[in-house]
């Protein structure tokens, strides 16, 4: 003990650090950090007050609920400590009245700010924990509903509940291996099996069934084909026969039976609908279908349409209605399903009139559905008044133009109905050639002038008002005014095949214009051919098709045409 140092008894010097000199500092890690570094707990800070309070022989303080603490045998009870490092701070400072009145200020101030901030705390944990809980809702939570529900059920359905049963493993493996287990059946027994199952197709001399090497089958009867034949044709050739006798009325010998042929179509029509009996299981299955597709798209019309055809091929009328008129309230501006509506309630006019009236009301522009109204009507007045009104609505039709002009009887009123058609609709061809028929041949004249100025490219003008000229007797102007059609048509750009002037030529020789029929073929026969062609096989096989179908007006004006070019051929002249 005497070589002991005194230093080594001695407190260390202040700010040393043990191995500094030799260079082993000490070092802090990422653990030291956190409560390390923290203040005071509030405990801590009330007691060190008190206790600086007693020391100075002052009252206790009475801010932040400080009351008067014990003194404690340590030295350490005559200062205002630190509890983290017990150094004393302000150890030589008197705590008096207005310190202690600082702190009581300061003690409200912070109570108030703590009020002011209650509230929005508590909302805010309030909604935190609400929304932790919608995330994160509990088992008891989850299944509430289900809970609630189990109120509905009665003791039946309690009652019929299976039992629980043991699903161990190795129950449940033991029970498995019972229901799999196999046991060697004897070659005997499938032998067996094989053939009785087997059948024969072959009939020996005697008409009987060769099976299993004879004619005896496998229970021991005998079964003789040739004597079922005979006597499936006995019965085939007397049922027949009946049937004969009671389409003839009376079955007398060397009379024939008279059978109306468009008649016993239908009957048998209809006798192979009840026979083949509709399948019930496909129009279920159909049924099911086609409610899920309207369903899904109540807006989609051809679902409908769809549906009701179905109720319909199934026999239930009403109920292809029904379903129909859903359809019409689903999709007001679907001109198809109002057309099926009218279609099925064609039956009752009144109500097909009904029907036909709103579908005109959500569909005013729809030419089908007021051709549609205008048929429903049985007397011509009142047709003519829903052909009136849809010209209001839609004046542009040339559908209803036409049908109009059908309904008129009286050839003046055709005419000014026309006139105002074509005053609408200038680019129809056909009002324009309605009504250049119904004119005079004068007035015909400036009706195809007017026509052909309001559509010059139009071919069917041109065409008509050569067979104009032939009917008037200037055979000579027909040459000339399709020979001016093929030059406006060529400055149009819109000049037809060789193939479609013949088929023109064609029509004109069905409808008795010879001369236009001659006229088109010499202007328009060489159109679209060159000298390098094969002209002479190409008019010669034109001619041929044409006198296949039985044109042979056409057909000779092609020779003649195709003589005029090659005039030293003698096949042509043969075929001519």
């Amino acid at each position: 003990m005497s070589g002991r140092k005194d230093f080594l008894s001695q407190p260390a010097p202040e700010n040393y650090v043990a191995g500094l000199g030799r260079g082993a500092t000490g070092f802090t890690t990422r653990s030291d950090l956190g409560p390390a570094r923290e203040g005071p707990s509030e405990d801590q800070i009330k007691e060190a007050l008190a206790k600086r309070a007693a020391a100075l022989g002052n009252a206790p303080p009475t801010a932040y609920g400080v009351k008067e603490s014990k003194k404690d045998d340590d030295d350490d009870d005559d200062r205002f400590q630190d509890p983290e490092n017990d150094v004393g701070l302000f150890a030589s400072g008197n705590y008096d009245r207005e310190d202690d009145e600082a702190d009581r200020i300061y003690q409200e101030v912070d109570e108030r700010l703590d009020r002011r901030r209650k509230l929005r705390r508590e909302a805010r944990e309030k909604a935190e924990r609400e929304e932790y809980e919608r995330d994160n809702p509990k088992i008891q939570q989850q299944f509430a509903d289900l809970k609630r529900a189990l109120g509905s059920v009665s003791d039946e359905d309690w009652a019929s509940i299976p039992e629980v049963g043991d699903l161990t493993g190795k129950n449940r493996r033991t029970k498995q291996n019972a229901r799999q287990r196999f046991y060697a059946v004897p070659d005997s027994v499938l032998a067996g099996a094989r053939d009785q199952q087997q059948l024969e197709t072959s009939i020996s001399a005697d008409g009987t069934q060769t099976q299993n090497g004879g004619g005896e089958s496998a229970d021991g009867t005998m079964t003789n084909f040739a004597d079922i034949g005979a006597a499936r044709d006995r019965v085939l050739g007397l049922r027949l026969d009946q049937a004969a006798q009671g389409s003839s009325g009376t079955a007398t010998s060397g009379t024939s039976t008279n059978i109306d042929a468009r008649g016993y179509l239908t009957s048998l029509t209809s006798t192979e609908r009840k026979a083949a009996e509709i399948p019930v299981g496909d129009i279920k299955r159909a049924r099911v279908l086609l409610e899920s597709v309207i369903k899904t798209n109540p807006k989609h019309g051809p679902g409908w349409i769809a549906a009701a055809r179905l109720e319909e091929f199934a026999g239930k009328i009403v109920t292809a209605r029904t379903v129909i008129a859903r359809g019409c309230e689903n999709c007001p501006k679907s001109e198809d399903v109002w057309l099926e509506s009218i279609r099925l309630n064609s039956e009752v006019p009144q109500n097909a009139k009904i029907i036909a009236a709103n579908a005109i009301k959500n569909n005013d522009r729809s030419v089908r559905l007021w051709v549609e109204a205008m048929k429903l009507e049985n007397l011509p007045q009142a047709k003519k008044r829903v052909l009136r009104q849809a010209l209001d609505h839609v004046p542009q039709s040339v559908v209803i133009w036409k049908e109009a002009v059908n309904l008129e009887e009286n050839p003046a009123d055709a005419r000014l109905l026309l006139a105002k058609a074509t005053e609408m609709i200038p680019l129809s061809v056909e009002l324009w050639l309605a009504l250049a028929r119904l004119e005079a041949p004068d007035v015909a004249q400036v009706v195809l002038n007017k026509a052909r100025k309001a559509i010059p490219a139009s071919h069917e003008i041109w065409v008509a008002a050569a067979r104009l000229q032939e009917q008037m007797g200037a055979t000579n102007m027909v040459e000339k005014v399709m020979e001016r059609a093929v030059k406006a048509l060529a400055k149009e750009n819109a000049m037809l095949t060789r193939e479609e002037w013949i088929a023109e030529a064609e029509k004109c020789e069905k409808e008795g214009a010879v001369v236009t029929c001659r006229a088109i073929i010499c202007k328009t026969l060489g159109s679209g051919l060159d000298e390098d062609d094969d002209r002479k096989q190409i008019w010669m096989s034109d001619a041929r098709n044409s006198i296949g179908r039985g044109m042979y007006e056409t057909a000779r004006v092609i020779y003649d045409y195709a003589i005029g070019v090659f005039v030293n051929r003698e096949s042509i002249w043969l075929a001519a």
